[in-house]
């Protein structure tokens, strides 16, 4: 991404729909971002801004989102000064990613007030201001104390600018100083135009870079100056590069043809932004689910550790039998008080120790050992017992630690707190109230040959697809021996061609722990073998007949093939 200067500079544009516009609402979404609602030129506009550390931004929105139901103290704040206010400007601070807007707006008594709404997009130090005309804090959403930080944000105290080193501004005379400032015999240029340049990012200098073939003190300024010309040619892009996605106001030559082009500035950062920051929701809303499985996880294993040694101990019990037995066979050579009794093993004719308590009579020494063994004995096989069933725990919850990875949308999350609940690991506070008939839905995707493809990404998922919505004669599809889900092509079996079980067998490698190793191997059989078995932990089965590929995940191949969800 590169919301730069340069960025903001080219969203202002677009941002002009809202000059002379009346606040109607502002509301908050979450501790950082906010919507204002504004009617300008006949029209309604829905400005979201964001502080957020990861995804702050602002951009006109056509999103829907949820609001807290009790306003926030800096959305309260933010509902006097500036609801029922006029947009009189939205400004640049020179080519800086810092914005001004400024609203006329009343107060209380109806006198006329100026207002000055700061955005500062700066990465985790992003902020939103309220100030008065005077640049006097009225509040901030992050508040900054003067014990640990170089300036102070808080209400009663001047603004002042973020601290930043002195930067040329690249749109005015300035510029021409920067070749000044650079030193040729250091190298690095690159870095160097980013470090003494207003706005500028690593990804725009590249640009400019590729315009100049090579940087001279004579074609920095010319080249910087033709470049910001071209990019005055507003065309919002996207590009996919090395798994990643970049977006930018203008198409850049250095990157080659854009993967998708948009009609508005605010349309890509939709797209962009928006789904980001849903799924950072969703994890959120996970979190306290993932700790829990997490907790569970490392119980399980601590208790396989103590069972372990248990088995560990109870390897001895043969040892306790054979001295009960030794010891009832030679009674009669034992004398009071003795410490110990040296015999011969009939078993092995070997010589044998046997230790004794002094206080004991030898009838009692020989139960103790009886005793001890028939103890060890029991707890041998409960202790196996409990191994297997913690194992089974332990496998279970690993599958389930996968899932939370993996989880991309609100109903999976419910899906997997229903799961929890079922298995007794979390307690359903609200016992008597009815669970949602929710449809299950299933990721669907498509072969090279057009067959549908079902994905379960969780448990709940995954038994509705193989015990329910698979058919006999359908391929079922899972990594051997690796946590993942289950893949069915929802197709006859004679229907399907090689292509298509490659195909498969690349999602089950994808959607499953392995999905970033490579030769993954894929067991696939007829949904005919595949059996659930009864008591079984959710999405375990077992299967026969199968045979196995070996795939490497290609995630640009999965994207293709995606289509998106079914019930």
């Amino acid at each position: 991404m590169a919301f730069d200067g340069n960025f903001v500079h080219a969203l202002l544009s677009e941002l002009e729909v809202l000059r002379r516009g009346k606040i109607n609402r502002i509301q908050q979404i979450d501790e950082t971002s906010m919507i204002f609602k504004v009617r300008s030129a006949g029209s309604n506009h829905h400005l979201l801004i964001s502080a957020h550390p990861m995804y702050a931004r602002f951009h006109l929105t056509n999103q829907k989102y949820e609001f807290p139901f009790e306003p926030p103290m800096f959305l309260r704040v933010a509902r006097k000064h500036l609801e029922g206010g006029i947009i009189q400007e939205i400004r640049q601070l020179g080519n800086d990613r810092r914005v001004e807007v400024h609203i006329q707006s009343r107060n209380e008594i109806g006198d006329e007030i100026k207002r000055i709404l700061i955005l500062e997009i700066m990465g985790r130090h992003s902020n939103i201001i309220i100030t008065d005309q005077d640049y006097r804090i009225l509040d901030g959403i992050k508040h900054l104390t003067p014990n640990n930080n170089r300036r102070t944000i808080m209400p009663g105290f001047d603004y002042t600018a973020p601290p930043t080193d002195p930067k040329v501004n690249p749109r005015n005379a300035e510029l021409e100083s920067l070749p000044g400032l650079i030193d040729f015999n250091r190298g690095k240029i690159n870095q160097q135009i980013v470090a003494n340049t207003e706005g500028f990012s690593p990804l725009f200098v590249k640009e400019v870079q590729h315009n100049a073939e090579y940087f001279t003190i004579k074609n920095i300024v010319p080249t910087i100056q033709e470049t910001l010309a071209q990019a005055e040619n507003i065309n919002p892009v996207l590009y996919s590069r090395n798994d990643k996605e970049i977006f930018y106001f203008t198409p850049l030559a250095h990157l080659g043809t854009a993967d998708q082009t948009y009609d508005s500035l605010s349309e890509l950062m939709d797209h962009y932004y928006h789904d980001r920051y849903r799924k950072s929701l969703i994890k959120q809303k996970a979190q306290d689910y993932l700790q829990l499985i997490e907790r569970e996880y490392d119980k399980t294993s601590r208790k396989m550790d103590k069972l372990r040694e248990d088995l560990k101990e109870a390897e001895e019990k043969d040892k306790y039998q054979k001295y009960g037995e030794l010891l009832t066979a030679y009674m009669h050579q034992v004398k009071p008080y003795d410490a110990q009794l040296e015999v011969i093993d009939y078993y092995t004719n070997q010589p044998v120790t046997i230790p004794l308590d002094a206080h004991l009579s030898a009838s009692d020494n020989a139960q103790k050992y009886y005793k001890r063994y028939n103890k060890l004995k029991a707890r041998e096989s409960s202790a196996g017992i409990q191994l297997d069933r913690a194992r089974e725990d332990m496998e279970y919850l690993t599958n389930l630690l996968h899932q939370m990875d993996s989880i991309t949308t609100e109903e999976e999350v419910d899906e997997i707190r229903e799961e929890l609940i079922d298995q007794g690991i979390i307690k359903n506070k609200r016992k008597n109230t009815k669970k949602k008939s929710q449809k299950i839905q299933l990721h669907a995707y498509t072969t090279s040959n057009g067959l549908n493809v079902l994905v379960g990404k969780n448990n709940k998922q995954n038994d509705y697809l193989t015990t329910k919505k698979a058919q006999n004669n359908h391929l079922w599809f899972h990594t051997k021996d690796i946590p993942g889900s289950h893949v069915v092509i929802a197709s006859p079996a004679s229907e399907i061609k090689e292509q298509d079980i490659l195909d498969a067998a690349m999602l089950a490698a994808y959607h499953s722990k392995a999905q970033d190793s490579e030769s993954v191997p894929v067991d696939y059989t007829e949904i005919r073998h595949v059996h659930k078995v009864s008591g079984a932990k959710p999405g375990f089965v077992t299967y026969t007949d199968q045979k196995t590929v070996y795939i490497t995940p290609d995630r640009q191949r999965i994207t293709s093939m995606e289509r998106g969800r079914t019930n």
